[in-house]
């Protein structure tokens, strides 16, 4: 699977570089992440934080449409707070990817250099990483828990929950779809988009977790 996504990332850049009409670029913004979670009766879900940036190709097929793939380092995750015997535990899980979106995208002409984008397409996303806060609240009082003794302690290994082929850990691989919104603006582009996972990135099938992200960002085309 590692080949095969890689395969697919090289030949979306390469396949771009190589035809006509093609705009180069750079992106970044600001994600707001969760995860559906289908068992999560007992506990608290919300959104959190976090960045993605990277390298973006603009390949115009006629003037109104476009094939436009990004290659981004993109964080994802969610917070998840439960009520337990010894206090409030407060949970801020960090997933970090590399995405490889690819959008077909229709550009409506406003006029003055102007344009307004709407598109959509698959993603394909390879985890790298993922980081884990992890606080109980007591009688008022916050308390930062030490994450490898507690991962080890519930999970029997300071390395579940991390990205792996274990049960206990995530999949590194992810899919999903994107619906978004742009406006350009000569060389410059900004973009509202959702990411909805379509994989459940944990093995035990009586779970199903699913990626979901809002991103904002903006973007220079050269």
């Amino acid at each position: 699977m590692k080949k095969i996504f890689l395969t697919l990332t090289l030949c979306s850049f390469v396949g771009a570089m190589f035809a006509q009409g093609v705009k180069y670029g750079v992106t970044a913004g600001l994600n707001v992440s969760s995860i559906n979670i289908s068992e999560a009766e007992d506990i608290d879900l919300g959104y959190k934080p976090g960045f993605q940036a990277g390298v973006v190709v603009d390949w115009g097929i006629t003037q109104n449409l476009s094939i436009i793939p990004e290659l981004n380092f993109s964080q994802k995750g969610t917070k998840i707070s439960q009520q337990g015997d010894e206090g409030k535990l407060n949970w801020n899980l960090t997933l970090n990817y590399l995405t490889l979106p690819v959008n077909l995208a229709y550009k409506f002409d406003l006029g003055l250099d102007q344009k307004l984008l709407v598109f959509a397409g698959p993603y394909l996303g390879y985890g790298l990483s993922t980081s884990h806060k992890i606080k109980v609240k007591v009688d008022g009082a916050t308390v930062n828990v030490d994450t490898d003794k507690y991962l080890k302690e519930v999970y029997g290994d300071k390395n579940a929950l991390k990205f792996g082929s274990k049960d206990n850990q995530f999949k590194r691989f992810d899919f999903g779809a994107n619906v978004g919104v742009g406006y350009q603006y000569s060389n410059i582009l900004f973009k509202l988009q959702y990411n909805l996972g379509l994989v459940n990135i944990v093995p035990d099938k009586d779970e199903n977790w699913k990626n979901s992200n809002f991103g904002v960002t903006v973007g220079y085309m050269f």
